[in-house]
């Protein structure tokens, strides 16, 4: 005869309190009567205010939400809708997986759960990325040997013609010369992405952006507020510190021009938090890790254009006139070789630049 340990009764308030997924109960009239612990957090409201509160504080009065509550009413049973967009109670938008379903003993109620579909997608996009990097990488390869080499033959011919022509025809060598440094330069541009050796050491995560932000605000943003949000208890990461410093110099530098170019009085936010429920496999050994270290770079520029958004992190794409679309996509690799991801979220007057590290070795 086995042993069979017994435990209290369980209680449901408790379960649905316990668990990570953000849930929302409504009523009829579609008056919000419950939120569990996890949407608090999701929806940036706590429970004793959300009681004031219906659906349409987080979906707009045209959403798809309430044909789907309809119809989770007539036919009984739960619906699924796929890359739907809520709102939290700061205004936020962000991408979910919505569940709904009916309860069962009470036909007036109907149950919400929330599954955050901008960080999944997020994690699967990394695999294509890595897979972009490594055909850049490649295709600079391929640049600097196949054409710097005949470009510095040619420049040497035209410098040599230069001697034995008159003034009228120098200018054309002149103008030679100029685009072949103008194409070297393109190639130079590319090579960053070559598959480099990451030089890795114990590097505070304060001290990289202090001196960051000491830059910026003696330079490119020397006009515009650099606020700071820290976590005051995290530990040493292991990652290459010239290499973030060059990572958040481009993003900073991409938020102050934003603001600088929509012509407003704009500020800049650095936010370092702690987020433990994040885990997912990285690089090619599906080795899972957690990836706890978040830092924010956070501007209430105009945002960026929805037409670059899907295509923030290839190569030459880039929503500036003047833009190389090298800047993000370099970034993007360097936090991928650190193990880490980066996020970008951007609506008018908020774009939030996420990155996700790891505090394990690398």
């Amino acid at each position: 005869m086995t042993n069979t340990k017994l435990y209290p009764p369980l209680d449901g308030y408790d379960i649905v309190e316990s668990l990570p997924t953000p849930l929302i109960v409504v009523d009829a009239q579609l008056n919000i009567i419950y939120i569990n612990g996890a949407a608090e957090d999701f929806l940036v409201i706590s429970k004793k205010n959300v009681q004031h509160c219906d659906l349409k504080a987080f979906f707009s009065s045209n959403h798809s939400v309430y044909d789907l509550i309809k119809k989770v009413k007539v036919k009984k049973r739960a619906i699924v809708e796929y890359e739907v967009e809520i709102l939290t109670y700061t205004q936020i938008s962000k991408e979910i997986t919505l569940y709904i379903a009916p309860f069962i003993k009470n036909e007036q109620l109907i149950c919400l759960t929330i599954h955050d579909y901008t960080l999944a997608k997020t994690i699967g996009e990394k695999a294509s990325f890595h897979k972009i990097s490594r055909s850049v990488a490649n295709m600079a390869a391929l640049l600097a040997h196949e054409i710097k080499n005949p470009l510095s033959g040619i420049k040497g011919a035209a410098q040599l013609l230069q001697t034995t022509l008159n003034t009228q025809d120098q200018e054309l060598t002149t103008l030679i010369c100029d685009e072949v440094e103008r194409i070297k330069k393109l190639v130079d541009r590319t090579a960053v992405f070559n598959n480099q050796h990451l030089h890795f050491s114990l590097v505070n995560i304060y001290s990289i952006l202090a001196h960051v932000k000491k830059i910026a605000e003696n330079g490119f943003a020397a006009d515009i507020p650099i606020k700071t949000i820290y976590d005051p208890s995290l530990p040493l990461i292991r990652a290459d510190k010239d290499l973030l410093i060059q990572v958040f110099i481009n993003l900073i530098k991409n938020a102050a021009e934003s603001i600088k170019n929509a012509k407003i009085q704009g500020e800049i936010t650095l936010i370092i938090g702690y987020q433990p429920n994040l885990v997912m496999n990285i690089s090619e050994n599906k080795k899972r890790v957690t990836l706890p270290l978040v830092i924010i770079i956070r501007d209430n520029g105009p945002g960026i254009p929805d037409h670059i958004k899907p295509r923030l992190f290839e190569p030459f794409v880039s929503s500036r006139p003047n833009g190389t679309g090298l800047g993000l996509a370099l970034c993007g690799k360097i936090i991928n070789d650190h193990g880490g991801i980066i996020d970008i979220h951007s609506q008018k007057d908020q774009t939030d630049v996420k990155i996700f590290l790891p505090l394990t070795d690398c």
